[in-house]
């Protein structure tokens, strides 16, 4: 009989003779994923070889881990045996109190092996433990209903109910945050602070540069203000410094493609913000290359977490370092279910014909998305007519549509806004868009006016169920 291969939660032993190697094995197990299995009577090829188990071998094991692992766990022992008769015995173990010592030393599993674990990565299991009994997001703040930016909690309340996952109204600042499970006594807890408290802070950092030597720098922006103010800034000014690719081959309006598909863009920042390490420090970056734009969030994925497995679509745990922060978000549609985003940006991606790939940096975590060569230049699609018409856009780039050349976009901020929204959303409304931008209804009316009159935009239909149109 073959249990299989071993693995990052799986050890198997010949027999008890390697007792002290096993105990070492559960430690780091534990350390790496929680859980994990180790047998005895087992070959390093998954063959069930067998060996002698009385409850003397039992107690045995049992003793060796009460003595060895610590802090202590409370596995079970267990005496299997093959179809054909061989003996063998299975230990299940598991627990969230790590990190965890064998025999005093902390080791950390690496495929199938047993590595020492560095300072470093004591510090950070320590820590992250401390983390898993109180985390962070769940922590009460020094922030009070007076540094709530009233409506961006309004409109997430809003945001929620048109979603069904908020049933109640809004009824004012306290109330809210008390139905969302945001306060403690007069205090918002982390979470809530977070989300809609303005950061006094620089929590956003973007830069364009000539170079990833950093020598040469085109831009830089520094923001600060709640987490969705501070998505929103982030998603203008990639826009604002990366290609459009517009398609006026087809009948009637053009169609508008993003260099950096905006679902991606957006799912990408929000979890930036989401899953950031908050007791790191630092601020959420963006930087932009000739061949690439970057995302850099502090900290990097928690301990069982692959982000391979989830570009690849092979994990969708939902396991989180800020529970309470994510749920939250989740009630009002600003990120869906827990486990999926980072395979839906590589979807989005993939679909665009753009490269992502995540890097563990000493700040964290990095997201690139791999800049397509072929927006930097004019392209050309061949179309059932032969007729040629494609473009690249940017704010300051002259436009080529069809062979002509027309003058460089000149966009305010809020328009650039405006225009992405409509954009990623072409059944948007005015009130929507005021929504979205945190501004009046009247000042998105004069921003569509604006646009419109620049032939930029148009509407097809009412304004409650019609769609818009780009003309760039």
């Amino acid at each position: 009989m073959n249990l299989g291969h071993e693995d990052e939660y799986t050890e198997f032993k010949k027999s008890t003779s390697e007792l002290k190697e096993g105990m070492e094995s559960i430690a780091s197990i534990l350390n790496k994923h929680g859980e994990g299995t180790l047998y005895f009577g087992v070959g390093p090829d998954g063959e069930v070889r067998g060996q002698d188990v009385s409850e003397t071998t039992l107690r045995k094991i049992s003793q060796a881990i009460g003595n060895s692992i610590d802090p202590a766990i409370y596995p079970i022992v267990a005496h299997e045996k093959t179809p054909d008769g061989k003996d063998y015995v299975k230990v299940a173990f598991s627990g969230n109190d790590g990190p965890y010592a064998c025999n005093g030393k902390f080791r950390m599993r690496v495929a199938d092996e047993d590595v020492l674990m560095s300072p470093r990565e004591l510090r950070l299991s320590f820590r992250d433990s401390e983390s898993r009994l109180n985390p962070w997001d769940s922590r009460v703040s020094a922030k009070t209903t007076k540094d709530v930016d009233k409506p961006t909690l309004q409109r997430f309340v809003e945001r929620g109910r048109e979603k069904g996952r908020i049933r109640f109204e809004y009824a004012g600042v306290k109330d809210a945050l008390s139905r969302l499970g945001l306060m403690e006594g007069d205090h918002l807890l982390n979470a809530g602070a977070a989300l809609f408290c303005p950061s006094p802070i620089d929590d956003l950092k973007m830069g364009v540069f000539a170079s990833h030597a950093r020598t040469e720098i085109i831009g830089l922006q520094h923001e600060s203000g709640t987490l969705f103010e501070l998505v929103r800034s982030a998603e203008m000014f990639v826009i604002s410094n990366t290609r459009s690719r517009v398609d006026t081959s087809g009948p009637g309006a053009s169609d508008v493609y993003p260099e950096i598909p905006t679902k991606a863009l957006h799912e990408a920042l929000m979890n930036a913000y989401a899953h950031r390490d908050w007791e790191y420090g630092g601020a959420v970056m963006v930087e932009q290359f000739n061949d690439a734009v970057e995302i850099i969030s502090p900290g990097w994925f928690i301990e069982g977490q692959d982000p391979e497995a989830h570009l690849s679509g092979k994990d969708a745990s939902s396991v989180s370092r800020n529970k309470l922060l994510t749920q939250t978000l989740y009630k009002s549609g600003d990120i869906e279910s827990q486990g999926t985003g980072i395979k839906r940006i590589k979807d989005e991606c993939d679909e665009a014909g753009i490269k992502v790939e995540y890097v563990e940096v000493p700040s964290g975590t990095k997201l690139i998305f791999h800049r397509n060569d072929a927006f930097g230049q004019s392209l050309v699609i061949d179309t059932p007519t032969g007729d040629k018409g494609d473009v690249v856009v940017n704010d300051g780039v002259n436009v080529v549509v069809n062979d002509e050349v027309k003058k460089p976009l000149s966009l305010t901020v809020r328009q650039k806004q405006v225009l992405d929204i409509i954009m990623r959303d072409p059944s948007v409304t005015a009130s929507g868009i005021a929504e979205e931008c945190g501004i009046t209804e009247r000042s998105a009316q004069r921003n569509i006016r604006k646009l419109r009159e620049s032939g930029m935009i148009s509407r097809e239909g009412s304004d409650k169920t019609g769609v818009w149109r780009v003309h760039i």
